[in-house]
């Protein structure tokens, strides 16, 4: 395959979407191709990341500043410690979830999503392209049932995951594509491989 690096593919999508399993699947067809590529993800793990994980526990509890602190020390850490790295490397890096995350999810709980980009702007490199694995709630939801075996917290509950969806759908990036997230694997594989084909192989 001849495609131009360093490329910054992004999964975005509420949880249950299915685009982590989607980034992975990329990331194993690049790497089987003879590709460099790597993958990551966000929250990191930093010290950051891992405390944005422990208190996801009690998400709910979270002042929003302190939300937006935490996820932006993290993704600062993120650039300077894996997506620079590899772009110096010349690869493709694979992201599962970036800024447009806090700024879909945390415009869901009344933050301005203009400020939020435009704060992560300033230091994260902007993506080549951006998948929306786009999912009907009910369907995320049994999702992280089946596969989670866990009760929902703020992140799953539909009235929020409502207003993060249509955050997402709003975005009005270059190179977004809005995957149907409802299909199967495969057919959600094939429509985002044929766009990312489309756009960067040569």
């Amino acid at each position: 395959m001849d495609i131009k690096t360093p490329l910054l593919i992004v999964f975005e999508g509420i949880d249950g979407s299915g685009k982590t399993t989607i980034s992975k699947m990329l990331y194993e067809y690049l790497k089987n191709n003879n590709l460099r590529v790597s993958w990551f993800r966000e929250p990191s793990d930093s010290k950051w990341g891992k405390e944005i994980r422990e208190l996801s526990k009690i998400y709910d509890e979270i002042p929003i500043d302190k939300e937006l602190d935490l996820f932006t020390k993290d993704r600062k850490w993120d650039v300077k410690n894996n997506i620079v790295p590899a772009f110096k490397r010349n690869e493709i890096v694979i992201l599962d979830r970036y800024y447009f995350s806090s700024a879909c999810y945390q415009g869901a709980k009344g933050l301005e999503i203009e400020m939020i980009l435009k704060i992560n702007e300033k230091f994260a490199p902007p993506p080549n392209a951006l998948f929306i694995i786009d999912t009907e709630i009910e369907t995320a939801l049994d999702r992280i049932k089946r596969d989670r075996d866990s009760t929902a917290i703020l992140f799953e509950k539909k009235d929020y995951l409502k207003k993060v969806r249509k955050n997402y759908l709003n975005l009005k990036e270059k190179n977004t594509f809005i995957i149907n997230g409802n299909s199967s694997i495969k057919d959600v594989f094939s429509e985002t491989l044929k766009h990312f084909n489309e756009l960067f192989l040569k």
